[in-house]
């Protein structure tokens, strides 16, 4: 299973666009946000996907009614577990819960957002990524993830 792995948009709809193009490009078969849509019509272009997608509120999600709404309840907080085809995913926009859910041993693949800064990091069954931020507003880079769980890699992407 291949999941693109994305957070912090913004309400930056020309990258979020592009960044769920090169997912989708690139063979992803679920796409996950770890949070900061900010506003209802960035959850628009997701719940617009043809590819399953879920994700989390972050802290500058403002218009939080509009946003769970927009999302037809694939949107939730503070946290997200899923299983999928035999894969457990942990989602949350913050790191501290996902630095203990990571060395927790119980996720393939733990997820979060907030500091804009991209890291991918394995041990034992998990990996952990940030995949940094799709606005670009505070490096100046906008970057994605993707992860292979059958191949346990992941990789970053720019924008």
């Amino acid at each position: 299973m291949v999941v693109g792995i994305l957070s912090d948009s913004h309400d930056n709809l020309i990258a979020l666009k592009k960044a769920l193009d090169i997912l989708q490009e690139e063979g992803a078969e679920l796409i996950v946000h770890a949070g900061d849509y900010v506003a209802p019509f960035s959850v628009q272009l997701l719940a617009e996907l043809s590819l399953p997608w879920w994700g989390v509120l972050g802290n500058n999600d403002g218009e939080v009614l509009g946003i769970f709404q927009k999302s037809g309840g694939r949107v939730k907080a503070p946290f997200l577990e899923l299983e999928e085809r035999g894969f457990r995913i942990w989602i949350s926009h913050f790191y501290q819960p996902a630095k203990w859910a990571f060395h927790s041993g119980h996720y393939d693949l733990v997820v979060y957002g907030h500091t804009h800064e991209a890291i991918i990091k394995e041990e034992g069954r998990s990996i952990l990524v940030n995949p940094g931020e799709v606005c670009g507003l505070l490096s100046g880079q906008s970057t994605v993830a993707l992860c292979n769980l059958q191949k346990k890699v992941a990789k970053l992407i720019n924008i």
